[in-house]
């Protein structure tokens, strides 16, 4: 995971298996850099994710709620077919948006 504050957003770049052994990793560190932070955008991008499951689902749901209690938005973006998959069957995009593409050179 690599993450870095940019023009006042804060973006996590996720790779690999999205699952259970690497929310229990990554947790701590994203749950802190948001409090830190504080900023009004978080972006989780999943460019580099090859798989998701239901433990990613939910750290994602609970990170929109954690960023949701002071004001923020977490946008997801870079989401390839097989996690778009995964998210759409959970009803995650009824309430987080997506954006696939951004300027080259932008995190």
């Amino acid at each position: 995971m690599k993450s870095i504050v940019k023009d006042g957003v804060l973006y996590f770049e996720f790779s690999d298996e999205f699952d259970n052994m690497q929310i229990y990793q990554i947790k701590p560190l994203v749950v802190q850099l948001i409090e830190k932070n504080h900023c009004p955008i978080v972006k989780f991008d999943f460019k580099e994710v090859t798989f998701i499951d239901s433990t990613g689902i939910g750290f994602v749901l609970a990170r929109y709620n954690q960023i949701q209690a002071y004001g923020g938005e977490l946008i997801l973006k870079n989401v390839n077919s097989m996690v778009r998959k995964v998210f759409a069957l959970s009803g995650i995009f009824s309430i987080i948006k997506v954006e696939n593409r951004e300027r080259k050179g932008v995190h």
